[in-house]
């Protein structure tokens, strides 16, 4: 079965939109769930995510979400926090804890391997040792040398964005995209996000050995217009292409 991830930012738009969405969410339908902290400097998201990170750090209250965490892991959908580097580098070991504390299975830090790749190494060992799962996020910017490294690091899956950021849209060549990573990584897990339009190119990527899909600015735009019907069709829909 090929993974569908959704990507929420906790807070937002606010506290009671978003926990009456993800109580909504068909939980067969779906296999993991991307939850991100909210950051006071999303550099590497678009502007549509970036704008979500703004509002949630006003309103994100862990107590409101405790009980929603331990539905989704009663259910085996695994979670994974994306948090920022830069935010949680001061209190790095405590918010492990923490997130291991509410059942989360590890942790994609988008700036980690651009920003502090000094640290990378002893962060994701550090990672390994605590039985915390480290996800690689990788794009085509990202060199060769640092993908092959890193990888070698964490036997996890691989988040491989097919855009610089969230909500940006430049001209990319899919086949070229993917057999590149391919090659790089023979054999494992690819999840794509960032970028990924129709469902012609998600059946693309599958048909290319994708493992699954991650979407979230959509997502996001429909919680803003507390749109249930067309986040509902929306899921399934996805679930669709990716099952054929």
């Amino acid at each position: 079965m090929k993974n569908l991830i959704p990507y929420f930012t906790l807070g937002y738009p606010d506290n009671q939109t978003l926990m009456k969405f993800l109580r909504i969410m068909p939980v067969n339908k779906i296999n993991y769930l991307e939850f991100g902290f909210p950051s006071n400097d999303p550099r590497y998201d678009g502007p549509t995510i970036r704008e979500t990170h703004k509002i949630g750090n006003k309103n994100f209250n862990d107590n409101l979400y405790k009980d929603l965490f331990s539905y989704f892991h009663k259910n085996r959908i695994k979670m994974y926090s994306l948090s920022y580097y830069s935010d949680i580098k001061p209190k790095f070991n405590e918010f492990i804890d923490y997130l291991k504390s509410r059942s989360f299975s590890g942790i994609i830090i988008p700036d980690l391997i651009i920003d502090y790749y000094s640290e990378a190494k002893d962060t994701i060992n550090y990672l390994n040792k605590n039985g915390f799962e480290y996800i690689p996020f990788f794009s085509p910017a990202t060199p060769d040398k640092i993908i092959i490294d890193i990888s070698k690091l964490t036997d996890s899956w691989i988040y491989y964005g097919l855009q610089p950021s969230t909500g940006i849209d430049i001209p990319y060549e899919l086949d070229y995209t993917t057999e590149r990573i391919n090659s790089l990584l023979p054999g494992r897990e690819i999840t794509y996000g960032f970028g990924i339009k129709t469902e012609e190119d998600i059946k693309s990527l599958m048909k290319s050995g994708g493992s699954g899909v991650a979407i979230g600015s959509y997502l996001e735009k429909m919680l803003a217009k507390n749109d249930e019907s067309g986040f509902l069709e929306y899921i399934n829909r996805i679930r669709g292409a990716l099952d054929a």
